[in-house]
């Protein structure tokens, strides 16, 4: 498939600054809210918006892509009962995407040729975080995976520079002291959007990473989160 010819709606509210993205090629709709609470409320009515901006129905979409975290328990929760709702509806296949992954492409546009340490303040006193470089074929290679951390336990070791991108590297000021060797430049307000969500689906779908709507879970990280019902609890 080539690049025009891809569609996908993308959705990303796993943090304070909820995307919902409609891509077709190089064509790009999108709506976000910084600071919105209550997602919910809005992303459906999001959906219709972008549907009458564009005039792409949902049965010209080739998948659903979502930030499937880690992040906000009720945010993730929201994108993943939106494209399992949509996803059943139409019978469409859907893609999981790290939410500190697409944290990671908007970090590229700043770095391009850096590694971006991505951090995201998980509260109780820990973070998310991950180490991801860029890729020319799939978006993002792994450097260091998705975890669950005590700032303390974070570490810059056998990273010779890194951008740092994400909100977690200003709520743990600790974390930019152990960096001030290897870091080159900070963007603490930057957060994942639904167009990147979309950028990295599209290299996923290529390689034919979708799960049916039922599989579209959220990725919390935290152990005691251990099911999901569709709905916010």
């Amino acid at each position: 498939m080539k690049h025009a010819d891809f569609c996908c709606l993308a959705v990303e509210t796993a943090t304070d600054f909820p995307s919902l993205a409609l891509v077709r090629g190089s064509q790009r709709a999108v709506r976000a809210a910084e600071g919105l609470q209550t997602p919910s409320r809005a992303i459906y009515s999001w959906v219709q918006e972008l549907i009458d901006e564009t005039g792409i129905r949902l049965d010209q979409l080739d998948c659903l892509a979502f930030g499937a975290g880690p992040g906000s328990f009720t945010g993730v929760r929201v994108a993943a009962a939106l494209v399992q709702a949509l996803g059943f509806a139409r019978q469409l296949p859907v893609v999981p995407v790290s939410t500190l992954a697409a944290l990671a492409m908007g970090g590229f546009r700043a770095s391009p040729a850096q590694p971006v340490a991505c951090c995201l303040d998980a509260r109780m006193g820990q973070v998310y975080f991950a180490v991801y470089a860029p890729d020319d074929e799939l978006g993002v290679r792994v450097l260091r995976e998705d975890v669950l951390l005590q700032p303390e336990e974070v570490s810059c070791a056998g990273l010779s520079s890194c951008f740092a991108a994400g909100p977690g590297w200003l709520a743990y000021p600790g974390l930019r002291d152990r960096f001030a060797g290897v870091m080159t430049g900070l963007d603490a307000g930057l957060r994942p959007s639904a167009t990147d969500v979309a950028t990295l689906a599209h290299a996923k779908f290529l390689r034919g990473q979708t799960v049916v709507p039922a599989l579209a879970l959220p990725n919390y990280l935290r152990d005691r989160v251990t099911s999901f019902s569709g709905q916010p609890a």
